[in-house]
């Protein structure tokens, strides 16, 4: 089990000002023109899945100005609860390219429940999910990420986590937000956020510049993890691309009279029969908890 994330709720004057704000028509701007998500090849550009959970709420429009305007594709892990009076916004994640996933129904702790209350939050999700947007969700992201084999089976869909935990629902800190989701993803990383915290949405425009500046292609989580077969019930942190195989040296052959061959002119001595010191691990960054590492996914 997994308890890496906390939540709050959106609050309760939140609706009206999200529902405005999400059927505002997108601003034009000609500099920035969105890649449909079916046509990035994340096993080819360098990827990276920003995440966001807990919403909608009265700040995902906002995001999805920000998203929209760098031409960046993200996943929002949505509460079922949340979805009510935000269908507009839904409609228009989908229309931008953005990938929808089931985050439960009300944020519990799943280990915690039965079985059958499991599958209540996930299906009572994915139902409210697709009436408002047309799609189902195919992925789900246990809260806290607390998820073991039960609830695994429970859940009968892949179970998405996190390879860096911004824990911005912690520190509502947007210097802290920027430094964190600039200079910790990886290729193939999945980055969490949350879209009801302002701080971490007032964050992205620099958090987007800065991983634009490092090389990175914004994609969905499926983009991230293509090539991947994804089975229910099993988790995945992030998707490490292969090293290209390098063929290891042939065995020095030997001479017909029975000695090893000379070496070449100009070869390096033989070394003096000291071993090297083991390579170490560097610390964790101060900033984040240690993240187990499952490339790309494992069996709970």
């Amino acid at each position: 089990m997994l308890a890496a994330s906390a939540c709050s709720h959106s609050a309760g004057g939140a609706a009206r000002s999200a529902r405005q704000m999400a059927a505002r028509p997108p601003a034009s701007n000609p500099k920035h023109t969105q890649t449909p998500a079916s046509q990035v090849d994340c096993t080819k550009a360098k990827c990276v899945a920003l995440t966001f959970d807990d919403g909608p709420g009265e700040y995902t429009g906002k995001l999805l100005d920000d998203l929209r305007e760098a031409g960046a594709h993200a996943t929002f892990f949505m509460l079922g609860e949340n979805v009510k009076g935000h269908e507009v916004l839904l409609k228009r994640m989908v229309a931008e390219g953005h990938e929808l996933g089931n985050h439960s129904w009300s944020h519990p702790q799943l280990t915690s429940l039965s079985s059958g209350a499991v599958r209540s939050q996930v299906r009572r999700t994915s139902h409210v999910i697709e009436a408002a947007s047309g799609v189902r969700p195919t992925l789900f992201r246990p809260p806290y990420g607390a998820t073991d084999k039960r609830v695994g089976h429970a859940v009968g869909m892949p179970e998405i986590l996190w390879s860096v935990d911004t824990l911005d629902w912690e520190y509502r800190n947007v210097a802290r937000n920027v430094r964190v989701g600039t200079h910790e993803p990886k290729v193939g990383g999945i980055v969490l956020f949350h879209d009801i915290h302002k701080t971490s949405v007032e964050a992205i425009p620099r958090v987007l510049r800065g991983l634009k500046k490092r090389g990175f292609t914004f994609a969905t989580v499926s983009q991230v993890l293509q090539g991947t077969k994804l089975k229910p019930g099993h988790t995945y942190l992030e998707n490490v691309p292969v090293k290209a195989h390098k063929p290891k040296p042939k065995p020095a052959t030997t001479a017909p009279n029975g000695t090893p061959p000379a070496a070449p002119s100009g070869a390096p001595s033989a070394p003096s029969g000291t071993p090297s010191a083991p390579a170490t691990t560097p610390p964790a960054s101060p900033s984040m908890p240690p993240t187990p590492s499952l490339s790309p996914s494992v069996t709970p």
